[in-house]
């Protein structure tokens, strides 16, 4: 039933924003209609979060609906205006609907079966995501507090914790429950922006031929959902090829010398296992650990290469994860924009626009002259910056990368209506500034509290990826990828054998790089480099190069997926260079945020690469079918090995699917910590919503502060560590550290007094943790006992508060 339930109210906001996603979207073969979840998810959240941030609204579950009521009045008056055409659209894309809708829900049944079986929000950052999405549920206006620094707001991009948080109000289940099923939502969603992308970008090239147009557009459906399906796979499903080689020593095989040339941080230490699966504890965790720097002195260092399988197998709703959803509406964005079928000064585009035209005065006639120079209204542009704007607040490190996709996508599209140069750079260059200055504006309440931790750029030094980890990590997306360069060069030469000077010096560019890297021993680099670098060459041959009847011999979706492939290959060859400072000082983070969205990005490429594979060799002759044959080989092993880390991490996960299936998180802490469990559910039913409390900090990671973690009350102090990141410093949390011990270790009720007095603190925990770390003495508990009440107690637990705010 709580399934149930939460997919009920994701079909509601899909369904409240469909107008608005057909309208933004009107260029795409299905106008978008997979994606409508994402576009309602996030103005829903937009606009309710900017509200409740300037004072508009409360955080209330009524004032949700209030913003639902506005966005659907939006919707309303979009549908009285094109809802024939609308409708039209939905009908004849029936099929690709179904289909999209089945993608969704078995994802979100299928993950959520899963989950059920591993639901503890234990371990790693669920604590603090769970505290945040608690915290936001208690409080009465953004930004909300934080509940690990009490009197300080959340310094951290939370947008992806509100959207999650108003769909706990807006179901009406726990947030125990909610938060699982938010993770099984992102899997859902990712899987089905996936498939919705891909399906459109083949489906716009399929119908882009002149056989297919004289059969209708049903031909490019089935082409369309299976390499949906591919796409959703590449991206949402599979694991890296580090799972073949955790099978191979589970089962005892392969020598010790190559489990050492491999030095995977820690496999080549584990022993056989008594299952077909490795049963060492958490060896899933590995593979988002392939990628294994060394200093100069062979000491191990750091580094982290997650993909998005292995964060929904972990359970963590962290940023990178809650930002996933909204990449497949960017990159939609961008295909729209390639797909963009008016011409700026056709009469058609000047029909389109003129409710736009009726403006009066100064910015009126303004709007009108811009109209000379951009595609779409005003409204698209708004959108445009709004949601690509959203990366901002969602998973900062993202932002750049998406509107930098977009932007270039612009610059492609722009080549239609003027040559390249000095006026095409900067009218590029003006339309990146016009969205970046918007997208930063939408936002400003959030940017104008948030500090960073960010420091600039780092040189790497003489530390660099060794290729064969780096095969492991991004092998089976590069084949795609790959196969999809090969193939769109052998189209251009087909269609046009002179070369563009331009994409002639961006050639010459990646032979010199590629031979560089090559000769320095940086072999990473050199791979990353050549293939990015002939994307590029053939991005800009079949984008510049036009045929008689001046479109050009590349397909708008072959232009998108060269993009990906340019930009996913060239963030796994910038952190060979250079990193993002931060408060580890490594490349540690970098190699994180930019491997996560050249994953995505290269998976894209290689589902749409592999239809073009197929639909180049399959009606050629004996050679071209052998070769078919052979290159499906090749690309079946590397999805079979892929898949392999997937059925063997989900056995080890759920533990064969032996235990008892819930959804809720907190299960496990009824079961062994009963106590601590009973003292959360009763601050949770009377702890007023403004309340601060006092339990024991610890480190990141520990067991500690899962008390404000689950309740969201705010506590003086939780994980130092994380409070340093968000914040860029630790002068507050140092200021606390021995207040907090005074609190828990000195007998002076005065001094006590004032230290509670003076932080607004409400409920002082005193459990397990806090008698161990600080060695509660008995005189410190009559300090309690005299200054406070007994609010509660049971078994190792006690919890003081004050009876009325004078005390």
């Amino acid at each position: 039933m709580a399934v149930l339930v939460w997919w009920l109210v994701l079909q509601a906001t899909g369904l409240l924003a469909l107008p608005i996603t057909l309208k933004l979207l009107r260029f795409l073969p299905d106008r978008g209609v997979g994606l409508a979840r994402q576009v309602g998810l996030l103005l829903s959240g937009y606009l309710f979060w900017l509200l409740v941030s300037l004072g508009v609204l409360r955080n209330t579950t009524p004032n949700i609906l209030l913003v639902w009521l506005l966005i659907g009045a939006i919707s309303v008056y979009l549908w009285l205006q094109e809802g024939q055409e609308m409708l039209a659209s939905l009908r004849r894309n029936r099929p690709i609907i179904w289909a999209t809708e089945l993608v969704f829900a078995l994802s979100l049944v299928g993950f959520a079966l899963f989950r059920a079986y591993n639901p503890d929000i234990a371990a790693t950052e669920k604590p603090m995501e769970f505290g945040f999405i608690n915290a936001i549920l208690r409080s009465r206006a953004f930004p909300p507090r934080d509940p690990w620094l009490a009197g300080y707001s959340i310094s951290y991009y939370y947008l992806g914790y509100v959207i999650s948080a108003m769909l706990t109000r807006l179901s009406g289940l726990p947030s125990d429950v909610t938060f699982n099923l938010v993770g099984v939502t992102l899997f859902a969603l990712t899987a089905n922006g996936a498939f919705s992308l891909v399906s459109n970008m083949v489906r716009a090239t399929a119908e882009r031929r002149e056989a297919i147009k004289a059969f209708g557009d049903k031909v490019a459906t089935w082409p369309g959902i299976l390499s949906g399906l591919l796409g959703a796979t590449l991206v949402a499903l599979i694991g890296n090829l580090e799972g073949v080689f955790e099978l191979l020593r589970a089962r005892g095989l392969g020598s010790e010398a190559l489990f050492r040339w491999l030095d995977i941080k820690n496999l080549a230490v584990t022993p056989p296992s008594a299952h077909w699966y490795p049963d060492d504890m958490w060896w899933w965790w590995r593979a988002s650990r392939v990628i294994h720097d060394r200093d100069l002195a062979g000491q191990s260092l750091e580094v982290i290469d997650e993909f998005p399988f292995f964060s929904f197998l972990l359970g963590d709703n962290h940023p990178h994860v809650l930002a996933l959803p909204v990449v497949f509406l960017a990159l939609a964005l961008a295909l729209n924009l390639l797909l963009w079928q008016v011409s700026p000064r056709s009469p058609k585009a000047r029909t389109e626009r003129a409710g736009d035209e009726k403006a009066r005065g100064w910015s009126g006639r303004l709007w009108k002259g811009l109209q000379e120079l951009w595609p779409g209204s005003p409204w698209d542009w708004a959108l445009w910056a709004l949601l690509l704007g959203s990366f901002g607040f969602m998973n900062t490190w993202d932002y750049p990368i998406y509107l930098g996709i977009f932007v270039l996508a612009y610059a492609i599209w722009n080549q239609a209506r003027r040559p390249i140069g000095l006026d095409w750079l900067a009218d590029v260059l003006l339309t990146g500034i016009l969205l970046l200055v918007a997208g930063l504006v939408f936002y400003l309440p959030f940017y104008l509290g948030f500090r960073s931790q960010a420091g600039g750029l780092g040189m790497v030094g003489p530390i660099k990826t060794r290729l064969h980890q780096y095969l492991i990590m991004m092998g089976i997306p590069l084949w795609g990828a790959a196969s999809l360069v090969v193939v769109s060069a052998a189209e251009g030469l087909r269609r046009e054998r002179r070369v563009p000077f331009p994409a002639q010096l961006i050639a010459a560019a990646t032979v010199f790089l590629t031979l560089f890297s090559g000769a320095q021993g940086w072999w990473t680099a050199a791979l990353a480099f050549f293939w990015a670098g002939a994307a590029l060459a053939l991005l800009v041959w079949g984008t510049a190069r036009r045929e008689e009847e001046g479109r050009p011999w590349l397909p708008p979706s072959s232009a998108l997926a060269l993009l990906s492939v340019v930009v996913g290959l060239l963030l796994t060859g910038s952190v060979e260079f250079v990193f993002l400072r931060d408060t580890f000082g490594t490349r540690m983070n970098t190699v994180f945020k930019f491997y996560y969205q050249a994953w995505v990005l290269l998976g894209i490429a290689a589902a749409y690469g592999s239809y073009q594979v197929v639909e180049r060799l399959r009606t050629g002759g004996l050679g071209a079918r052998a070769g078919l044959a052979l290159w499906s080989l090749v690309g079946g092993l590397l999805l079979a090995a892929g898949l392999s880390y997937t059925v063997a991490a989900i056995a080890a996960k759920t533990e064969g699917f032996s235990t008892s299936p819930t959804l809720d998180g907190t299960r496990y802490i009824a079961q062994w910590r009963p106590d601590d469990y009973a003292a959360v559910q009763w601050l949770r039913e009377h702890a007023p919503l403004d309340a601060v409390m006092l339990e024991a900090p610890g480190g990141s990671y520990s067991e500690y502060n899962w008390v404000s973690a689950h309740t969201g009350i705010p506590t003086l102090l939780g994980w130092g560590g994380h409070e340093l990141q968000w914040r860029g410093n630790y002068d507050i949390p140092g200021q606390r550290e021995p207040d907090i011990q005074q609190i828990y270790q000195s007998p002076d009720v005065e001094a006590t007094r004032r230290l509670l007095k003076s932080y607004g603190i409400d409920y002082v925990y005193l459990g397990r943790l806090e008698r161990q770390k600080y060695a509660v003495s008995p005189a410190v508990v009559q300090k309690f006992d005299r200054l406070m009440e007994r609010v509660f107690e049971q078994g190792s637990v006690t919890l003081y508060g004050f009876t009325s705010p004078a005390q």
